[in-house]
């Protein structure tokens, strides 16, 4: 009997630790991993995500508790060590560099018969940009490729190593197997700032592969492709080769910018957005098709969603079976996310009594909401 109790001590004592425990580090060194038969190696790796506080969010306890997830070492230590050894460096071979627009892991949980034996699926997702020294002596940027790898186990948060790594190998080969007439050729700066002058400016018809393309104004001739709408969004088709576009940052029509949310939606499209200032604005996203838990931790907490409490306490319990639709803004810089629950935007009107009367008298659907909100800030 005492060793039974003993037991259930350190299990509970477990399980206490996991949900205690913040962040989930992930390390990419694997003896596996052996050398690719190629003509290049990677000489540097730039961080071009806008989001560069965790790589995404994983379960770590029986009670699917989620964390973030981050490598143990920088982004571009982890990468450079296994880059060494899957395109190791020669004197026969060329030199190219790469920007990482994103990399992040996701995991999703479905309950089966056996409670303490659920099914979890894990991904992980890199978008990277391909740098080629050309003739001149300048980098460009020759190639944009997008790759995603998942696994379905009961406990899949130990494969995401394996999963990232199969990721990239899946970019590389992509690059490899690219023909030249389909490569592009985009002016690439190492250490580039965002002109923060232009930030309210319109945003030129192309597609934008990097947040900061969109301020610096470097694109893609959006004549090469095709807008489509897809459920309540859109997708970009790239005419030459017949692909569907996932891994550019955004893409403008001359009129509206369209944003890819990435990480933090469970598909895959672009939504279309209003410029307000220093935000793009939503008008609506569906509650279940985004990722409620990566947004909040991959923001330490920070983003508002009113009353300080986590999104699936606010959403719950309204009584209805249709999904919620809810508005959403973005700063532009820091992709920094703002949900105008009905929660937020009271509290967001405690300053002004006037619009906050003028807000309970509404239906308070997306359109009231975005009505206020504009009316607060003068927009």
């Amino acid at each position: 009997m005492k060793k039974i109790a003993i037991g259930f001590c350190f299990f509970f004592c477990a399980i206490s630790f996991a949900q205690e425990k913040k962040v989930h580090l992930i390390s990419l060194a694997n003896e596996k991993n052996t050398a690719i038969d190629c003509d290049f190696y990677i000489e540097k790796i730039y961080d071009g995500r806008q989001v560069k506080e965790n790589i995404g969010t994983v379960y770590v306890s029986l009670f699917n508790s989620k964390v973030s997830a981050n490598f143990e070492k920088p982004l571009t230590d982890e990468l450079q060590s296994l880059l060494a050894v899957l395109y190791p460096k020669k004197e026969s071979k060329r030199a190219i560099s790469i920007r990482i627009n994103e990399l992040y892991v996701t995991e999703s949980s479905a309950d089966t018969d056996n409670n303490f034996k659920k099914m979890q699926t894990g991904s992980a997702t890199i978008v990277l940009d391909i740098i080629e020294k050309k003739e001149d002596g300048l980098e460009y940027i020759t190639g944009t490729f997008f790759s995603s790898k998942e696994d379905s186990r009961s406990d899949v948060t130990k494969k995401h190593a394996q999963l990232i790594t199969t990721a990239i190998k899946n970019s590389f080969a992509n690059y490899m197997n690219t023909q030249d007439t389909y490569k592009i050729a985009i002016p690439f700066v190492s250490e580039e700032s965002v002109n923060l002058d232009s930030i309210n400016t319109e945003i030129k018809a192309g597609v934008y592969l990097n947040y900061k393309d969109v301020f610096n104004g470097k694109f893609l001739s959006l004549e090469d492709y095709t807008i489509t709408k897809y459920k309540e969004g859109f997708c970009l088709l790239n005419n030459a080769t017949g692909r569907v576009e996932n891994g550019f940052y955004g893409f403008s029509d001359g009129n509206n910018f369209y944003i890819n949310l990435f990480q933090f939606s469970t598909v895959k499209f672009y939504l279309k957005t209003e410029i307000l200032g220093v935000n793009y604005f939503i008008n609506e996203v569906e509650e279940r098709n985004l990722d409620f838990n990566s947004f909040y931790l991959a923001y330490g907490g920070m983003v508002a969603m009113g009353g300080g409490l986590l999104p699936v306490l606010i959403f719950s319990g309204s009584g209805s079976s249709e999904p919620q639709r809810i508005p959403l803004v973005i700063e532009r810089t820091t992709g920094m996310p703002t949900f105008l629950t009905d929660k937020y935007v009271i509290n967001m009107l405690e300053s002004n009594p006037v619009l906050l009367k003028e807000y309970k008298k509404t239906k308070r659907t997306p359109a009231d909401k975005k009505m206020i909100y504009k009316k607060f800030y003068n927009l």
